[in-house]
Parts: structure tokens; sequence; C-alpha cells
């Protein structure tokens, strides 16, 4: 698997420090994560991070896995420096989404796990094959589901039916150029109503070579009132053929 493209237009253009998008790809390039954390907790943007670094380096998600980066985040913070304000916010806790990417070079597969309304979009060249976790844009009026800082409410991670719900399995063999478009709920939204629409969304997304022109696709899209304003994010991967399955570097 190969990174094509990655890059990220804040909510706010003149504070990046302020997106709470965050992504993170494993050292061989084999999985990566994008996790969007939600603007109304405490610490998402840290939060957000975490999972999304945990995922690239330890894929085996479940109820441990999450409690394992619970621990992880409160150890993260100085309780004694904090003030009750703080306190305060992060009793009431920090909230994410996350989509997590395995591909597996023998098998032809990629293996995506999709919490909350990130979407990964598979094409072969430039024609749309299917979306994860959904490919209607109306979904983008539900609220998302959500990991949480707060174990109480991770309970759905396992319920009955979660991974049926959550995962899903793409097979590339019949594919002859695959790659997959994951990204953030605004940007997500603006692309499948424009692939229902039938409307050149994915072909100018998948024409992107620098970050600056996904910030000015954004902005463009924004100031037209076709894309909601917040935090944008868009990761491009493609993978090897059958006859050069070597990993390749992350760009």
């Amino acid at each position: 698997m190969k990174r094509e493209f990655a890059g990220t237009c804040p909510k706010e253009s003149q504070e990046p420090e302020s997106n709470e998008d965050q992504s993170a790809f494993a050292e061989d390039c084999s999985r990566f994560a994008l996790c969007d954390g939600a603007s109304e907790s405490y610490n998402s943007r840290l939060w957000a991070k975490m999972l999304a670094e945990k995922f690239a380096a330890n894929p085996a998600f479940g109820p441990k896995w999450l409690a394992e980066a619970l621990r992880d985040y409160i150890a993260g913070h100085d309780f004694e420096a904090m003030t009750w304000s703080q306190h305060a916010g992060f009793d009431r806790g920090s909230f994410s989404t996350l989509l997590g990417v395995e591909f597996d070079s023998e098998r032809r597969t990629v293996d995506v796990l999709a919490i909350g309304d990130c979407v990964a979009v598979l094409v072969d060249g430039e024609r749309f094959v299917e979306a994860w976790p959904f490919s209607d844009a109306e979904r983008f009026k539900d609220p998302p589901t959500l990991l949480a800082t707060k174990s109480e409410h991770n309970a759905f991670v396992s319920e009955l039916g979660f991974w049926t719900q959550s995962f899903k399995t793409f097979h590339l063999g019949a594919l002859a150029a695959p790659r997959l478009v994951c990204m953030t709920d605004a940007l997500a939204e603006w692309t499948l109503r424009g692939v229902r629409d039938g409307e050149s969304t994915l072909g100018r997304l998948l024409s992107l070579t620098t970050e600056a022109e996904l910030v000015e696709l954004v902005l463009e899209a924004r100031a037209a009132k076709r894309m909601r304003v917040d935090d944008s994010t868009l990761v491009i991967v493609s993978f090897s053929t059958p006859s050069n399955t070597d990993v390749l570097p992350v760009a």
C-alpha cells in the first residue's frame, strides 16, 4: 500500500492547531487510521491522535484495545496542574471517530473498520466501486457513533452485531487500478453527494497533488455553501499489483 496523497484543511483556516482530524500510518505502510475528534468535547484532538496512532501500531481493535487506549489517554493528563474547568471538561469526556484500514497483499484485500462517519471510498481508476460505512450522503444528517474517553459510552463495542455494522473487507482481485479515498465527514458528504448527482467531486479529489490544492477546493466549496465548515482531511492510498507485491514506502 502506498500513500498517494494526505492533506487537511482546518475548520478555521488561520488556526491549523485547532484541527481535530488526526491520521497515522504504520511504519511498513500496511495500515493507517483516520480519526475525527468531536469539537464539542474536552480534548478530542489528543484522543483522536492516540486512537489513530494506536491502530497504526496495533489493529487488533476490541474492548481490551479500547481500554488500553483509555488508560493511555488518562496517563497523558497532569490532573494536579488542571484548572477546575479543565477537570469538569475532562469528566464530560472526549469523543472521536475511527476509520482503520489494513491491506493484505497476499490476499489482495483491504479490511476497513469504521466507527463514526469517516468514509472510505474504493475506486478503480476513477470509477466509484463502493464506500464504507455508507454511500448515502443523507446519512450525514444522523449523529455519528463515537468512541469516548468515558468507558460507559463504549458499551456498543461489545454488543452483538458490532462487527457486522462496523467492519468491511474490500476485495481487489478484479480491479485494475484500485485506490482507497478516505475522508472525514464534511469532505465525504460533499464527495458522496457529487457521486449521487453525477458530478465530478471524486475525480477532483483524485487529481489533487498538494495540500494547498485541497485547501483551495475546500474553501471554494464552503464559499458556495456546498460543504459544511468543518475540519476536512483526505488520505488516498493505492495498492501494489499482483506482479509487484512489495510494500512501498510511505511517500
